[in-house]
C-alpha cells in the first residue's frame, strides 16, 4: 500500500489540492505513525497539524458545531455530532499540498488520520465536504484502500423550477474544480449522475475538465461532455472553483474511454 499511486491523467494547472480535516477527541501528543501499519511516510509538504484544546481555544472549536455547517453535521449524524462536540481536544490537519502528481499525499493523510483515531479520536470532520466520519466509517471507507476520489467527493441534487441541479463537493482535495450540471425533469437523472461520478474519478486521476470530452455510462450510452471552468473560489455552493457542465448523447456508443 505504500507503493506510489499514480494519477494516470495528470495535468499541471497550478491548482493545488486543499485539505481541512479535524480529528476530535485526541491531542495528537506522542503520535506514532507507522509506515507498515498506517501506510504513511510523513506529513505532505504544505500541510500543517495543530492541536487545540477547549481550555485555550473554546470559541474556535465551537465554531465547527455552529451555524450552517453545524446544522448540516447535526442533521446528518446527530449522535456523532454530540460525541465530537463534547470532546476537550482536537487536531487540525490542513493546507495546500505542494506535490500532487501522484496520490501519495492523500495516502499519507489517510494514514495520519487513522493513527489519530487509534490514539483516541472519536470522529473525523472533513470540512471541505461538511462530513463527519466515525472511526469505524473512516476505516471502512478510506483505510487500506487505493485512493479513489469517488470515496471523497459527493454528488448533491437540488430541485429547481424546471428540473434539477446536480453538483459535486469535495474535488478541492484533489486540486480539481467541482462540477455543476443543470438538468430537466425529462433528462436521464441516474445516467447524468453516473457521468458526474466518472468525472469525479477522472478528476482524481488528474484530468482538469475544461473543454470537450467523451464519457460513457454503465448502460453503454456515450455522452459528449462540455466543461467550462469557472475560477470562483468564493462560491459557497462548492467551497471551491467549478466547471459548468453540459451533456449531449451520441447516437452510437464508443469504447470505454475518456478523451481529453
Amino acid at each position: 500500500m505504500t507503493d506510489t499511486q499514480k494519477r494516470e491523467h495528470y495535468q499541471e494547472r497550478g491548482y493545488k489540492p486543499f485539505l481541512f480535516y479535524v480529528v476530535f477527541g485526541t491531542s495528537g501528543k506522542d503520535l506514532e505513525v507507522s509506515a507498515s501499519r498506517h501506510h504513511a511516510d510523513g506529513l505532505p509538504a504544505g500541510l500543517s497539524m495543530q492541536a487545540l484544546s477547549r481550555k485555550d481555544n473554546a470559541a474556535y472549536i465551537e465554531g465547527f458545531f455552529a451555524g450552517a455547517v453545524g446544522n448540516i453535521l447535526k442533521g446528518t449524524a446527530p449522535e456523532l455530532y454530540e460525541k465530537c462536540k463534547n470532546t476537550d481536544d482536537c487536531v487540525i490537519l490542513k493546507g495546500e499540498v505542494e506535490e500532487h502528481r501522484t496520490l501519495d499525499y492523500m495516502r499519507n493523510v489517510i494514514g495520519i488520520l487513522q493513527a489519530l483515531l487509534e490514539q483516541g479520536g472519536v470522529g473525523v470532520l472533513d470540512l471541505m465536504t461538511f462530513t463527519l466520519y466515525s472511526p469505524e466509517d473512516f476505516k471502512e471507507r478510506f483505510f487500506e484502500k487505493e485512493v479513489n476520489a469517488q470515496n471523497h467527493a459527493f454528488i448533491l441534487a437540488s430541485k429547481e423550477k424546471e428540473g434539477y441541479w446536480l453538483h459535486t463537493r469535495g474535488m478541492a482535495a484533489f486540486g480539481r474544480p467541482d462540477y455543476s450540471l443543470h438538468v430537466s425533469e425529462e433528462d436521464p437523472f441516474e445516467e447524468y449522475k453516473d457521468i458526474l461520478d466518472q468525472m469525479i474519478y477522472y478528476g482524481g486521476q488528474g484530468v482538469f475538465f475544461d473543454g470537450e470530452y467523451r464519457l460513457h455510462t454503465h448502460s453503454g450510452k456515450t455522452y459528449r461532455v462540455s466543461a467550462r471552468y469557472v475560477e470562483d473560489f468564493n462560491n459557497d455552493d462548492f467551497n471551491n472553483a467549478y466547471s459548468e457542465v453540459t451533456l449531449a448523447e451520441e447516437e452510437e456508443a464508443a469504447p470505454q474511454e475518456v478523451i481529453h
